[in-house]
């Protein structure tokens, strides 16, 4: 038996397209929000108070 290929749709794949970058997105967006909230840039020293 021959396997039929199954074509999406022009609309289902722009769908998936969206949908893939809105979640690449908000993943980065999460991301940059921990970095910033970690506080690594504001770390102080002990030896910057002497």
């Amino acid at each position: 038996m021959a396997k039929k290929e199954k074509s999406d749709s022009p609309s289902k794949r722009i769908g998936k397209f969206i949908l893939t970058t809105f979640v690449y997105c908000a993943i980065l967006m999460v991301l940059i929000y921990l970095y910033q909230y970690s506080g690594l840039t504001s770390v102080h020293f002990i030896y910057n108070e002497f």
